[in-house]
């Protein structure tokens, strides 16, 4: 018996040495313990689950090498023992887990799989920006994308550009996807009507978004075919999860202010600019006193003065007009959503509501949105995806246009901020008893007041959109891997717009106009999809059809001298336009397919293809075969790699070709039009016509982008260092481009369409993630990307090749062999010390004429209006396209606190800045001025001043002959003459404004608390956070001081924004 005692003794010592105890903790990723959570031995039939405190302890058996912790929400981690006791888990809800799964077209792959260049962005990243669209929340967040916020104006379109500018002409706009749908993302809804416009994109609600997916390589985007040329991105929803349904509720308000105030910009006040003009006039008149006389600018174009004012009344005023219009504005963001899922089927139900009044006085936009997603089996093998978004905004729009600066207003629109920067004078009255409406010259879109008060003017837009879609996908039940899936859906807007201006604000009388858009865009596709391991071999296969269709009705109806005092167009005197009709219309067919193969979970092989029709072009040539290839390897997980710090070493390529047809229709057909009021020849006799309107070019064919792609994806020390490098090459070819034709040409616009040219685009992109600390109470988390960008132009027309010329867009080139719209224009040369004057760099002329090429001579030469037209310079290193971009984030936790930092920053562009020209030059006094020019102008004692001598009407008595013969000039001739010269050049761009861009931003900044699990469980709560948030806080620009690098002058720059909000989980 004692011998069976010590056998038996002996053998569970042997089973106890063979098998190892694990303790550890388990915790959400804000470091919060997860009760319950299920734990398995892989390979044996052991399990456990955590305490209150997220502990658990488990028995290991021998043949136990690793454990598997899933929860309920959560992504389920295997993770390896190593021999270690101790084994803490950090579990990301599902949500956090999407990058674990990406999203690409028609379909999805594991992160592990793609060998495309495919970068996901969080929800959260994106609602963290409390700002109108989501689009903001873009910038900075992800490699390759660079997004420009254009104004602060709520909902206001911003630009997006994936890879740098892949076209001379057309849009460059990526491809949106919203759950597999192709949406309508054009810049503006409903007519502007002096106003700034609105992005469709504000119409979506950030609080739906689940993940967005960038497509930046051709590998990713060529299934897209001739709409993924420019990128494509693809929003993934909300849906319901599976277990426990849950309500959440997220309420922020806040504040929001100028990002950079007026007075930091610098504008004069009345005695300032009194004694600027003045002085101004004093120098142009020999030294005599000559005051200034208000009435000779206020009727200097009219007959019939509207408006008079004395000098000692003028002086008796000090608008700020700034101060007028401008104020403290505020918003408001509520979100209720629900989810719930069942063991065949979840939901996902959603409200959002959001105000937003700007800091623009009587400026507006309010968004209601609702959502449903559902997902459900009803029978076996068979899921059903319906989708439904519900949007309805109300845009109270102020006008924006500059213009109206000598009481003049004819359409009524010259009103706003950028009349603040550049015309309304701040020796305007507000105000003037005499006049019926109480206001001082309000027909002169000058006083702001007046323009923007809502008894005298409406401009309202008034828009619905509805996005929805229906999928089925049925699984071949004898066919493992194969399921057949359909899909239709459809996006439609419809935008009202009201304008009504009453005859006080404008010159040609009450005005009013009601136009109405619906757009259509119905999508459908059918495809079938084959998924199957065969041992160490798997294989996934998708094609299908895809069908589109979009159309646009427009209405409208224009009259002025209204009868009666309606806002709507009622019974007009004078009807102006009366239309309506289809003036858009597109199809697109396609058939796809892509090939996915995988040997060993380490070698990858995918091919895909796309062939696009298009109703854009002629029949022969309106079909484009867009073809992709692509390669990878995971080098580390290779015998010989071993275990190194470098834990995960992927290895892409891929090559591929996608197409462009953002043009407008129907450029191959020869169109023409009629006109009762059209005069033909000598006489002034006015006659009924037809003249050709569009040169048809029938061999008009797509614009083809040939993609290359290399990249490496890394991981070092198990993950805890993540990232990407890749290099891109974009070659695009046959550009469809809008070339000038000459005057005589008689053709309506005088261009004509065609495939003129080629160019490149390249760039490098860097992504890097660090967890750089991680413990039990406390973690530290870096973001970083960064994108580098240039291009060539690598063929234009024959003609402009050969003279070395190239096209020109404004003060910008292209041309072959240069970047991309290069500046052109004189390059500044400072003050003259001697004579006050702006001078320029002359340039030989006989060799720009003879080459195309711009050389300057040495010799500098006064800045009059035709040396700045004729010694313009192309400015090879000088383009608004910017070379450098990217963001990095900071996050850290602390038990229940976190805390956010997010910048943004952008370098190698350049902007011009127009109003700072128009407001440093006094002109005939007819604009405002800056304060920098007090103490900065040219005087015998301060002859290197920035700005020139002040003179009237630009009136200096030295001029430039460019023919007289100059022994000492380069050139032999040009030299100085005593005459008045024509230094009127407040209109003609040279360097003298022109500013390098460079730019970082504090874009974001977050403070939150989460309140403890067991804490808020007592109150019937899942989760509990409250947060404050700050954008836009704080912007460094080496070389540029005006209202913002990234928007420039004379628009509203982005807001700066202060606000508190709760999020609760019940």
């Amino acid at each position: 018996m004692r011998n069976i005692f010590l056998l038996l003794f002996t053998f569970s010592a042997f089973q106890l040495a063979a098998q190892q105890t694990v303790t550890g903790k388990v915790t959400d990723t804000e470091g919060e313990p997860l009760i319950g959570v299920n734990i398995l031995v892989v390979g044996a039939n052991v399990g456990g689950i955590t305490d209150f405190d997220g502990n658990y302890s488990i028995d290991v058996p021998e043949e136990g090498k690793a454990l598997l912790f899933s929860y309920v929400g959560y992504a389920q981690r295997e993770i390896s023992i190593n021999n270690r006791s101790v084994v803490n888990v950090e579990l990301s809800s599902d949500a956090e887990a999407l990058d674990e799964v990406v999203v690409i077209g028609y379909g999805t792959k594991k992160k592990r799989d793609v060998i495309g260049s495919v970068t996901t962005v969080k929800s959260e990243s994106i609602t963290k920006l409390k700002t109108t669209s989501f689009v903001d929340g873009l910038q900075g967040r992800a490699s390759g994308v660079q997004v420009t916020s254009n104004s602060g104006v709520p909902g206001a379109p911003s630009t997006v550009k994936i890879r740098g500018v892949n076209s001379l002409s057309i849009g460059t706009d990526p491809l949106w996807i919203v759950d597999g749908m192709p949406i309508y993302s054009g810049s503006s809804l409903g007519a502007t009507n002096g106003a700034t416009s609105q992005d469709p994109m504000s119409m979506i609600n950030p609080n739906d978004i689940e993940s967005i997916q960038v497509l930046k390589d051709a590998a990713a985007t060529a299934i897209y075919g001739s709409r993924g040329s420019n990128g494509v991105i693809i929003i993934t929803t909300k849906t319901g999860k599976q277990g426990r349904g849950n309500i959440s509720l997220d309420y922020s308000a806040g504040i929001t202010e100028l990002s950079r105030k007026p007075e930091e910009v610098g504008f004069t006040n009345t005695e300032e600019w009194f004694s600027l003009v003045e002085t101004a006039r004093r120098n142009s008149n020999s030294g005599q006193e000559t005051p200034f006389d208000p009435n000779s600018i206020l009727n200097l174009f009219r007959d019939d003065p509207i408006a008079r004012l004395s000098r000692e009344e003028a002086l008796a005023v000090n608008t700020n007009w700034f101060g007028q219009i401008l104020g403290q504005g505020n918003y408001q963001d509520l979100n209720l959503s629900g989810n719930m899922g069942f063991e065949k089927a979840n939901m996902y139900l959603s409200f959002g509501y959001r105000n937003d009044n700007s800091v623009l006085t009587n400026n507006g936009l309010t968004r209601y949105s609702v959502r449903a997603n559902l997902q459900f089996n009803p029978v076996n093998n068979l899921q059903v995806e319906a989708r439904l978004n519900f949007n309805h905004t109300k845009n109270d729009r102020v006008k924006q246009q500059v213009g109206g600066a000598l009481g003049n207003n004819s359409g009524g629109n010259s009103a706003g901020f950028g009349n603040a920067n550049r015309n309304a004078l701040p020796w305007y009255p507000i105000y003037n008893s005499d006049d019926p409406s109480g206001y001082w010259n309000p027909m002169s879109g000058n006083n702001l007041v007046a323009a923007i008060d809502r008894s005298l003017l409406v401009d309202e837009v008034s828009s619905y959109r509805g996005l929805g879609g229906l999928a089925l996908e049925y699984s071949i039940p004898f066919v493992k891997g194969f399921s057949i899936r359909t899909e239709g859906s459809f996006d439609l807007i419809q935008a009202n717009t009201l304008n009504w201006v009453t005859a006080t604000l404008r010159e040609n009388g009450s005005f009013a106009s009601d136009e109405s858009r619906l757009r259509r865009s119905i999508n459908y596709n059918l495809y079938a999809k084959y998924n199957r391991e065969f041992g160490r071999h798997a294989l996934s296969i998708t094609a299908g059809t895809e069908s589109q269709e979009d159309n646009q009705e427009l209405r409208l109806m224009e009259g002025q001298n209204l009868t009666g005092t309606y806002k709507e167009i009622g019974n007009p005197q004078d009807l102006l336009t009366l239309s309506g009709g289809l003036n858009y219309e597109e199809y697109l067919r396609a058939f796809f397919g892509r090939a996915d193969y995988k040997f060993k979970d380490r070698y990858f092989l995918g091919v895909s293809f796309r062939r696009d029709g298009s109703s854009k072009f002629n029949e022969d040539y309106r079909w484009g075969f867009f073809p992709a290839l692509s390669l990878g390897w995971v080098v580390s997980d290779e015998p010989f790699w071993g275990d190194n710090f470098l834990s995960s070493v992927k290895l892409r390529g891929s090559y591929g070709q996608t197409g462009n047809k953002n043009i407008p229709s129907n450029r191959f057909v020869t169109t023409y039009a009629n006109n009762p009021d059209w005069r033909y020849g000598p006489s002034e006799v006015i006659q009924e016509g037809t003249r050709i309107t569009n040169i048809g070019v029938p061999t008009l064919t797509w614009e083809t982008t040939s993609s290359y792609d290399f990249g490496i994806d890394y991981g070092l020390w198990d993950g805890r260092v993540s990232g990407s490098v890749a290099y891109y090459f974009q070659d695009v070819t046959d550009l469809l481009l809008s070339s000038p034709l000459a005057t005589s040409a008689g053709l309506e616009g005088n261009r004509i369409w065609g495939n003129i040219g080629d160019m490149q685009n390249w760039g490098l992109e860097v992504e890097l993630s660090s967890v750089n600390v991680r413990r039990s109470n406390f973690s530290w988390r870096t973001d970083f990307n960064i994108t580098t960008n240039k291009n060539k132009v690598v063929r234009l027309t024959s003609d402009l090749d050969r003279s070395g010329r190239g096209l020109i867009n404004g003060n910008q080139m292209s041309r072959t062999g240069g970047r991309l719209w290069t500046y052109y224009m004189a390059e500044d040369a400072g003050v003259d010390p001697e004579r006050g004057v702006n001078m320029i760099w002359e340039i030989d002329i006989d060799h720009f004429e003879a080459t195309g090429e711009t050389v300057k001579t040495g010799r500098r030469i006064p800045a009059t209006l035709n040396n700045l037209q004729n010694h313009r310079i192309i400015h090879q290193d000088k383009t608004s396209v910017p070379t450098v971009f990217g963001g990095f984030n900071n996050t850290f936790t602390y038990k229940g606190f976190d805390l956010s930092v997010f910048f943004s920053f952008s370098a190698g562009d350049y902007l011009y800045d127009y109003e700072e020209q128009r407001t440093t030059d006094v002109q005939y006094g007819q604009v405002v001025l800056r304060k920098s020019l007090i103490g900065n102008t040219w005087t015998p004692d301060n002859p290197n001043a920035r700005y020139p001598e002040l003179r009237w009407q630009g009136a200096y008595p030295w001029s430039w002959d460019p023919e007289v013969e100059n022994p000492e000039s380069p050139t032999g001739k040009g030299d100085w003459v005593e005459a008045s010269g024509n230094y009127k050049n407040e209109t003609v761009n040279w360097t003298k404004y022109l500013y390098k861009a460079d730019f970082i931003r504090l874009r974001n900044l977050q403070a939150g608390y989460t309140f403890p699990k067991q804490l808020v469980q007592r109150w019937k709560i899942q989760n509990l956070r409250v947060y404050v948030t700050g954008t836009n806080l704080w912007v460094y620009s080496p070389h540029y001081d005006g209202w913002d690098p990234e928007s420039g002058g004379g628009v509203l720059p982005p807001l700066e924004i202060w606000s508190g909000g709760l999020s609760v989980t019940f």
